[in-house]
């Protein structure tokens, strides 16, 4: 079953984590290793996150036909299995980009309220 659940696709964790898979997969085809090092790039500590856990999302986006993968073998190193985003994936993504946008207004709009409410708590310190 697909996590879309909590908050509709909204800022959940594992959420944004899959988000982030198929935004690094629209770029082409990759690998676990490389797509965990590519988390940097989109200001998240991939240090923070287990390979295990990507593996696992990765699986569970391909049984979801997010994704496809297949394995290349090669002459030289390990075979290592590659990656490629899907038609369904990329709609995946467009419906998150959706929500994650009014989430995002909705977060602004609370950040906002609370620090107008404690500024004006604190006397307009």
């Amino acid at each position: 079953m697909l996590r879309m659940k909590c908050a509709k696709m909204g800022f959940k964790s594992g959420n944004i984590l899959m988000a982030s898979l198929l935004n690094l997969l629209l770029k082409g085809p990759s690998y676990g290793y490389s797509l965990v090092e590519e988390l940097g790039e989109l200001g998240i500590d991939q240090s923070s996150i287990p390979y295990a856990i990507v593996y696992r999302l990765l699986r569970d986006m391909e049984s979801e036909n997010l994704i496809t993968s297949h394995w290349e073998i090669e002459d030289s190193g390990p075979s290592r299995r590659m990656y490629f985003i899907t038609d369904k994936g990329k709609k995946h993504l467009e419906k998150w980009l959706v929500n994650a946008k009014a989430n995002l207004k909705i977060m602004e709009n609370l950040v906002s309220s609370i620090e107008k409410s404690i500024y004006e708590e604190k006397g307009g310190e």
